[in-house]
């Protein structure tokens, strides 16, 4: 179909008049070249070429933004990178098609996490927080340099552990994009140096074992109370503790049964009950609304985690850098002192690991060694004179 074509200059285009319908004007010096008007007197500049058959269309930019000169310069371009087998619309054409970093979450979910792991809400969250700004992102648009970008980011705003944790989801997602052939490109995230990570060893001290429990003791007996005093006293995890279910709890044999389902490592943990963890959840049955011992109006259906509450606690008993989670730490290092061994508590807490446990029992070997050597020390100086406080460097001990 023949067109006619015109002299597009700058003074043509500003004498044209509002059309009644949409009106194209194409170019007399370059090939395929046309200015579009809408009837509400939009104007932009496309490239039309039959490229195999199949006529291609590449939307070169709105005028005046896009003078006549830079339109034919983009649609010489334009061809030609078809001469040497660029195909711009092509191009265009498969970025639109590509997925995104959100729908490439998405698949991860369905076809990895939902079927191996116990933490899919607890990654889903994170994503949401973490990746709100990048999910619509096509993959092609995340390179290695934004990704180490992000991980500096994130360490300065949210922290090294959510700033690797980060890093990790993200390698993890491109890993299984590579396997399924989504993503035929290097890993944006493969060879980023993490930075360095120190467990946390913090309990509460001696000096402030006694602060804590007298100020939760003020607190009314609410949820928040109980939630507290369960969670210090069986050693279990914060996530177990808050959906913990009616169904998984006999009163009359006095035990709590957690399905491996439920479970962090994915085996089942059967938990024998004290007097005092009895007492609790006899208070809280009797306060029952639905099938959760702390129980929720919420979505979930059960009790969320008291940052605030737990703040104030903290701050009225002056004990600083503590997390709900160290309270189990907590447990575990008082049942050491206590003289149980290291399997015991490997399965009062339900520790896969071998080694997390022996992380807490070494600290309270390390106290039980200091006080050995100081009763070696007043039985090789004497009694008295370790009383006084000897000054090795002025005695000779032969």
């Amino acid at each position: 179909m023949a067109y006619q074509k015109y002299n597009l200059t700058k003074g043509f285009i500003e004498k044209l008049t509002l059309p009644n319908k949409r009106t194209s004007y194409f170019d007399a010096k370059v090939r395929g070249l046309y200015l579009d008007i809408t009837t509400s007197g939009v104007m932009g500049f496309y490239v039309r070429r039959k490229t195999n058959g199949r006529s291609d269309k590449l939307f070169i930019g709105r005028y005046p933004d896009v003078s006549v000169e830079q339109a034919r310069a983009r649609a010489m371009s334009f061809h030609a990178d078809l001469a040497v087998g660029h195909n711009q619309v092509e191009e265009k054409r498969a970025l639109n098609c590509e997925m995104t970093f959100g729908g490439l979450f998405d698949l991860y979910l369905e076809r990895h996490m939902l079927k191996s792991r116990k933490t899919t809400a607890a990654t889903k969250s994170s994503f949401k927080v973490w990746f709100a700004h990048w999910k619509d992102r096509k993959l092609s648009t995340i390179s290695r340099e934004s990704v180490e970008l992000l991980h500096a980011q994130f360490a300065k705003q949210r922290g090294k552990y959510v700033a690797n944790r980060a890093i990790q989801l993200i390698s993890a997602m491109f890993n299984k994009a590579i396997l399924w052939k989504i993503w035929k490109q290097d890993n944006p995230a493969r060879g980023i140096t993490k930075f360095a990570e120190f467990a946390r060893e913090r309990i509460l001290r001696e000096d402030e074992i006694g602060k804590f429990f007298s100020c939760l003791d003020q607190e009314p007996r609410d949820q928040f109370y109980d939630l507290i005093m369960i969670l210090i006293l069986t050693g279990q995890r914060k996530g177990n503790v808050l959906a913990m279910r009616w169904q998984d709890i006999d009163l009359v044999a006095k035990t709590w049964s957690i399905p491996g389902e439920l479970m962090k490592n994915g085996q089942s943990l059967t938990i024998a009950l004290t007097e005092m963890e009895v007492a609790i959840l006899e208070r809280r049955l009797a306060r029952k609304i639905n099938g959760f011992v702390f129980h929720s109006p919420g979505k979930r259906g059960h009790y969320i985690e008291p940052k605030r509450r737990w703040k104030e606690l903290l701050k009225r008993a002056e004990i600083k850098d503590f997390h709900i989670h160290d309270l189990r730490r907590t447990l575990a290092s008082y049942m050491a002192n206590s003289g149980a061994n290291v399997a015991i508590i490997q399965s009062a807490l339900n520790h896969k690991d071998l080694r997390t446990t022996l992380k807490v029992y070494a600290k309270v070997a390390r106290k039980a060694e200091l006080e050995a050597r100081a009763k070696a020390h007043e039985l090789m100086l004497g009694g008295s004179l370790y009383e006084k406080g000897i000054n090795i460097k002025d005695s000779v001990i032969a």
